[in-house]
């Protein structure tokens, strides 16, 4: 028996000895606010032993030392070990220094939370360990970094959208929901009434219903009543049913009919059938927009406002009836609460035109889905709004890049000329779309003439190489220039034409060659413009009007005469924004996905996101010749 109590007592030895070899340190240090040990790791030292001394679960060591794990752990080096009595004391109110704490709403995904702080849902991951990001619910709280807001874009979130969806593994009783998809749509999918699939998703509305959301399909027996239970219609796709009323019913003015989609939803269809007026019928426009701001008179929208007053002479001229009112929001969203709430101008609306802050468009998105009344954001580029009646005229950002697929077509050599500064939303485009072409990397540095370098992989200068040579090569270039700052931009341009400049005047020959280039330059007030027709320059914008074209000119003329200044953008949005949609009004919404282009600028309104959205971006191309071509 002494024997055995013996063994006992050398076996409890054995496992105390590696924690008792550990000594703990009294070093403390603060890093990003917190403080964490110091810890010079001994001979014999492991990640289990240290999280037993300074009682710390291992876990947490791990994490707080990238690189480190339990077999790479070596003598001599330094870990930094979360100090327990800050971790005891460190409550949410020192915390806030750090984070905000976003309280989850119904309809929130990760993704729209991400979206709306422009922050990685990678990020979001890692500062919630407690949450399992994918499946948030209302009332819960995500931890947003301060200091990491504002440094993602919104395709950078749409990527990691798409390859997190892809490699998240459902339940057996989830579902991912899918763009153009309904809570009637998918309550009948799934064999349940609307409300019970509302209740078990937590969705206190049907507009809280977002593409990409998880959605639980199913509960046990023991939880559904036999009065929530509906018989599954046939679903043959994954986009079934727009509606507000039964199809059996014969809809009333105002309210939608029911559009029943037996196959794949294409972008062009219409998802929500509005009211058609006829020609001598009044219809009732509101034009919502922010006259003054902080006490001052806006331009922009007195410009906008006088567009929009042409337009009303084209369509009186025509033969429509229109009742035009006008709103001031004063940029204020309580203002637009009170417009809603109150103003009788607001009631009875066959068309809305404005406000143009988002926030303010979502205080009458609610009252616009219900009477089915379209809604039209002249200016805002949506971020997180969803509505079948919202139309955005602002060319959407997703489809920014789409027409240069018909440049990196395979035809052209691409050169990408990184500079010190650099554009890396722009940057990653032009890497996906010269993937797969031939492909030059070269490094440019101020005050070296026509010299560049061949770019290694690491980013550092390599042989030295004209760029003479590229652009004499009788192969087709493309040149993509990555600056990100006005000084490099015009610096590597200024090179490419004042090379070229150069060959001309010497008598040698020159191969074809385009600058593809970045909207933003155009912006930019230090950029010589010359440059952009000495290269050729090719950019996508979202809108275009030259005053040398017929139809502006007779715009503009008409535009002088009635105000006595040169019309601005904004005054031909307005007009655009009339013209369009008050015809819709008399005619019908079909064709909305074609190109309509009131004056010049074309507008091709797609459903994607939960709204229709205007994927139409202009080509542009300077021409040597000092001309502007537009495609």
């Amino acid at each position: 028996m002494r024997n055995l109590k013996f063994i006992h007592t050398l076996l409890l030895l054995a496992v105390a000895l590696p924690a008792m070899a550990t000594q703990p340190t009294n070093i403390v240090v603060e890093v990003d606010g917190r403080s964490y040990y110091k810890h010079l790791v001994a001979s014999g030292d492991t990640i289990y032993a240290l999280s037993k001394v300074y009682n710390v679960p291992e876990q947490q060591i791990l994490d707080c030392n990238e690189g480190v794990t339990p077999t790479t752990l070596k003598a001599d080096s330094y870990l930094y070990i979360p100090h327990t009595a800050t971790l005891e004391k460190e409550s949410k109110a020192e915390d806030k220094k750090r984070f905000i704490y976003h309280r989850v709403k119904s309809g929130d995904t990760i993704y729209s939370i991400a979206r709306k702080y422009k922050v990685s849902v990678a990020t979001l991951e890692r500062d919630n360990p407690d949450i399992d990001i994918e499946r948030i619910s209302p009332d819960m709280e995500v931890r947003v970094r301060r200091s990491e807001r504002g440094y993602v874009t919104m395709d950078d979130i749409d990527k990691e959208q798409r390859k997190r969806d892809a490699e998240v593994v459902l339940k057996s009783n989830e579902y991912r929901v899918m763009a153009g998809e309904t809570v009637y749509s998918l309550s009948r999918r799934f064999g349940l009434s609307e409300e019970a699939f509302m209740a078990m998703n937590a969705l206190k509305s049907p507009r809280d219903l977002k593409e990409g959301m998880i959605v639980i399909r199913t509960k046990s027996v023991e939880t559904v009543s036999q009065a929530e239970v509906v018989t599954p219609e046939p679903v043959e796709s994954e986009t079934a049913v727009v509606e507000e009323q039964p199809a059996t019913q014969t809809p009333e003015v105002g309210v939608t009919e029911v559009v029943v989609v037996d196959e794949p939803m294409v972008a062009d269809t219409l998802v929500t059938t509005f009211q058609r007026l006829s020609p001598k019928q009044p219809l009732r426009t509101l034009l919502m927009l922010p006259f003054h701001k902080g006490g001052k008179v806006n331009t922009t929208a007195v410009d906008f406002y006088r567009g929009v007053l042409l337009a009303m002479e084209d369509l009186r001229s025509e033969g429509y009836n229109i009742e035009l009112s006008v709103l001031d929001t004063q940029g204020s969203e309580a203002v637009v609460e009170d417009i809603v709430s109150y103003d009788p101008l607001f009631y009875g609306t066959h068309l809305i035109i404005g406000p143009v802050y988002e926030n303010e468009i979502s205080k009458v998105l609610p009252y616009a889905t219900a009477t089915n009344t379209p809604v039209v954001s002249p200016l805002a580029d949506i971020t997180s709004l969803q509505g079948s009646v919202l139309f955005q005229m602002q060319t959407e950002n997703n489809h920014k890049y789409d027409r240069f697929a018909e440049i990196f077509d395979g035809s052209r050599e691409v050169v990408v000329i990184h500079t010190p500064t650099v554009d890396s939303e722009y940057k990653v485009k032009m890497y996906e779309f010269s993937a797969n072409h031939t492909r030059y990397e070269l490094n440019y540095e101020f005050d070296r003439g026509s010299l560049f370098y061949y770019r290694n992989a690491d980013g550092t200068n390599g042989a030295e190489v004209d760029i003479t040579e590229f652009m004499r090569s009788r192969t087709s270039k493309a040149f993509v220039v990555l600056a990100g700052s006005e000084t490099d931009v015009d610096r590597v341009l200024t090179t490419l034409s004042s090379t070229k400049a150069s060959i001309l005047g010497r008598g040698g020959l020159m191969g074809d060659y385009i600058v593809v280039g970045n909207r933003r330059w155009k912006q930019m007030m230090s950029i010589d413009k010359q440059t952009f027709f000495n290269n050729n320059t090719i950019f996508l914008v979202p809108y275009h009007a030259n005053r040398g074209n017929d139809i502006i000119a007779m715009y503009d003329a008409r535009y002088v005469k009635a105000y006595e200044v040169l019309p601005t953008m904004y005054s031909y949005r307005g007009y655009d924004a009339a013209m369009i949609f008050c015809r819709r009004m008399f005619e019908d919404f079909e064709g909305i996905g074609e190109a309509i282009a009131p004056l010049t600028t074309p507008y091709a309104f797609t459903f994607e996101d939960g709204l229709y959205v205007n994927t139409y971006w202009i080509m542009e191309r300077y021409n040597s010749n000092y001309t502007i071509d537009v495609e």
